[in-house]
């Protein structure tokens, strides 16, 4: 009996060390004595109704997930591989989580922002209205609305939210995942290879804990039609389109030195 208690022991001891778990959490964020949850960098993840896809059953047919299946996986993806590139800045705190805790400070994040529809090329001037032009040609008339490429971006609506999680956490930057798409080219079809381009597009912005919007746009990654693997899609989009986000906001925190002219 005393044997087996021993063995019992051994076997508590090595779960403590060894379990993946536990390894991962320890390495997921920094964390203060208290054990609470801090970062220099905020990663929020976009809300599941902002995730539009055209190729969702292409992938059910392969993997037999559902749509719900599918976008969490998409989800979580573009929230692991964001936070695998920003660690190489500073620390980061996902609220990509299971915990009651964060999801309750996220959904507080959710209702004290809004989305707004912005200018790709001028960030910040969500309310320009589009340029329209009227005329009559043909006898007919003819309306001329503005192809301006726009996104979907983070305004900030409660002036204590950002106050609040910088305290909390200790973030500085807040980089907001605002919307998802996947969908099919339009004219990229080639009929040697019967196969057109999909694109994924990501919408971010990144603000800092003034409130100020420092980066903010579209980055966006095309593949194949004939890939319909999600772990294949990741690795030939997301990864990419984080690496992309991650830049805008290390050139931000450090930058690079200009060279001066002779």
């Amino acid at each position: 009996m005393r044997q087996i208690k021993t063995y019992f022991l051994i076997f508590c001891l090595l779960l403590l060390i060894f379990n993946p778990l536990s390894a991962q959490e320890g390495t997921r964020n920094a964390a203060t004595s208290s054990g609470e949850l801090t970062g220099k960098i905020m990663l929020i993840p976009f809300e599941p109704k902002l995730y539009m896809s055209e190729i969702d059953i292409k992938i059910n047919q392969q993997t037999k997930w559902n749509f719900e299946q599918i976008r969490e996986n998409f989800r979580h993806q573009m929230d692991v591989q964001l936070k695998s590139k920003l660690q190489s800045i500073g620390s980061v705190v996902s609220f990509y989580s299971d915990s009651t805790k964060m999801y309750k400070d996220l959904n507080y994040m959710y209702k004290s922002t809004r989305l707004a529809v912005d200018l790709v090329d001028k960030p910040s001037q969500s309310n320009t209205p589009d340029k329209k032009q009227s005329g009559i040609k043909n006898g007919q008339i003819e309306v001329e609305v503005s192809t301006d490429k726009k996104f979907m971006t983070t305004k900030v609506n409660d002036n204590e939210v950002l106050p609040f999680f910088t305290n909390k956490y200790k973030s500085e930057y807040f980089v907001f995942v605002n919307e998802l798409d996947i969908k099919s080219v339009p004219d990229s079809y080639v009929i040697s290879t019967d196969s057109y381009l999909r694109e994924v597009s990501v919408h971010y912005t990144i603000i800092d804990k003034f409130g100020k919007t420092i980066s903010a746009g579209i980055v966006a990654f095309r593949f194949s039609s004939k890939e319909n693997n999600p772990k294949k899609i990741v690795a030939a989009c997301f990864v990419p389109i984080a690496t992309t986000i991650s830049a805008k906001l290390s050139d931000i925190i450090n930058p690079k030195p200009t060279t001066p002219k002779k």
